[in-house]
């Protein structure tokens, strides 16, 4: 997937919706690892779950409790092991 813009829409903090979605490194119900085309992206909170995902354009649906959104330049995910996505369509 090219790289593409990179936006969050927050809706009373019980849904989040975001574009530009690369990969998803790991999730449960209180923390959701993802990149993004402007870096590694926590959300944490409780009850999360991923409500949407289209793998083609990049858009990601999160409902839950939302408590926080932080950005990091943490490459040592990458490192980690493959995300979610690529362990789960090889």
């Amino acid at each position: 997937m090219e790289d593409k813009k990179h936006s969050i829409i927050l809706e009373g903090r019980d849904l989040l919706s975001t574009s530009g979605v690369k990969d998803i490194y790991s999730f449960d119900e209180s923390k959701i690892v993802l990149e993004t085309s402007l870096g590694i992206l926590t959300v944490t909170g409780n009850e999360l779950h991923i409500n949407k995902l289209n793998i083609d354009d990049g858009n990601l649906q999160i409902r839950g409790q939302i408590n926080s959104c932080a950005y990091s330049e943490d490459r040592n995910i990458k490192e980690r092991g493959q995300g979610v996505l690529s362990r789960i369509f090889k």
